[in-house]
């Protein structure tokens, strides 16, 4: 349920959808891993059976939208790269979370560890790699993933809709065209975009003039020095949203802290799934070294 009507965003790309049921993959939809005060939260959980695996790696893919974009839920994915990693043997999560109309940030966040604590505390059962999950995450998801790479935790960001004995802790992130310097986003979004005031103002519960301290919690960049999980980066330079130069200082600053974190500048392509093999085969190649190696 939502508190009021705002205005839609168009949405710049399709979902990918593949007949997952024909390519033989199993699909364990609207499984519950959390019952918040809002309600239950759900996820679907994609593996390949015929390939076999005692413990599969796991990868949380987390939505974008802006917070508020109530069109957007687990069922928004590129389900055909899904199916590639599928068949590289990884399990798939895709997760709904609460949007900012139900409960304003940090609920987003707080959702997304307990996803991670979910397949931790239940990894024996679904066949998962407790010490092999990553998340992988576009827009608003791909900032999400980047606080999810920050490794012990944030204070007022964890243990939040159960699971809570279990750790949130990752060991890879991909984020696609996130705000990982999300006060740069911010001053920017303030110039340019009219709308962009008011929803802030849901997706952070507080007026832009007196929400700095929580935009800085809310941006991977102020964590940059301290340890964070290999992360990979991808923004275009066509992004009439999100500047691709809001990941710059993350990747560059983090660097020096001694973390991984890879940034990669996919030419002329606008915001939305990224086209392009290449550009598949980083975020496969990126995995299959964090998750499996």
């Amino acid at each position: 349920m939502t508190k009021e009507a705002l205005p839609y965003i168009e949405n710049p790309y399709l979902p990918e959808t593949v007949d997952l049921g024909k390519e033989g993959i199993t699909v364990l939809d609207g499984v519950i891993y959390s019952k918040t005060q809002d309600g239950v939260l759900r996820m679907d959980c994609l593996w390949d059976e015929a390939v076999e695996a005692e413990k599969r790696p796991a990868i949380v893919w987390i939505h974008g939208g802006g917070f508020t974009e109530e069109r957007l839920t687990r069922k928004s994915r590129p389900e055909k790269r899904f199916l590639s990693l599928l068949r590289r043997g990884y399990l798939i999560a895709s997760i709904d979370y609460r949007i900012s109309q139900v409960r304003p940030f940090p609920s987003q966040i707080q959702d997304c560890k307990c996803a991670v604590r979910y397949l931790r505390a239940n990894a024996e059962k679904l066949g998962v790699d407790p010490e092999k999950i990553g998340v992988w995450g576009e827009s608003c998801g791909g900032q999400l993933a980047g606080l999810m790479a920050v490794s012990g935790g944030i204070e007022g960001f964890e243990n939040v809709g159960g699971w809570e004995e279990v750790s949130s802790d990752i060991a890879a992130a991909v984020s696609w065209y996130g705000a990982l310097d999300v006060m740069a986003f911010h001053r920017e979004r303030m110039e340019v975009d009219d709308v962009y005031p008011k929803r802030f103002e849901i997706m952070y519960g507080g007026k832009p003039d007196a929400m700095d301290e929580m935009l800085l919690k809310a941006s991977p960049l102020s964590y940059a020095d301290r340890k964070i999980a290999p992360l990979l980066a991808m923004c275009s330079d066509g992004d009439n949203r999100i500047s691709y130069t809001v990941n710059l200082e993350f990747c560059e600053r983090s660097r020096k802290a001694g973390n991984f974190a890879e940034f990669v500048k996919v030419p002329n392509q606008e915001h939305g799934y990224f086209n392009g093999e290449e550009f598949d085969n980083l975020i496969f190649d990126f995995f299959d070294r964090y998750l499996k190696g």
